[in-house]
């Protein structure tokens, strides 16, 4: 049955509700967001000097993205001035804090940093 779950959550189309990170990934992503990204994205991810990162302004329904996406960009582009530059586990545990954040319920099961950044899974924020 586990090996099921973990299959489901790394499959294209699988169901935008499947859990995607542990509890404790993303309350070590929130340290990590408070030490790293707050100053630009603002402690209540609205957006300072960076662009927000909860609500429709961040990933609206209709916008298409996917967790592999936003999980890309993220890397790829933060923090600000020093991209790449947080070891493989922390991009983890960030997303999973704004996966979080967003809507998106703890399973069983961790983030990898391989299956974020492949990850088919619709991405749109559940958060006003």
């Amino acid at each position: 049955m586990r090996v099921l779950a973990v299959l489901a959550m790394l499959a294209p189309g699988c169901a935008v509700g499947a859990p995607l990170y542990t509890a404790a990934q993303a309350a070590a992503g929130a340290g990590f967001y408070a030490a790293d990204c707050a100053g630009c994205h603002g402690a209540d991810l609205r957006g300072v000097s960076g662009p927000p990162l909860v609500g429709a302004a961040f990933a609206a329904r209709g916008d298409g993205y996917t967790v592999g996406e936003v999980f890309n960009e993220v890397w790829e582009a933060t923090p600000a001035g020093a991209p790449d530059s947080l070891s493989p586990g922390v991009y983890v545990d960030v997303m999973a804090y704004l996966l979080a954040r967003n809507g998106y319920g703890a399973g069983d099961f961790p983030m990898t940093f391989a299956g974020a950044s492949k990850s088919n899974v619709a991405f749109y924020s559940r958060v006003k």
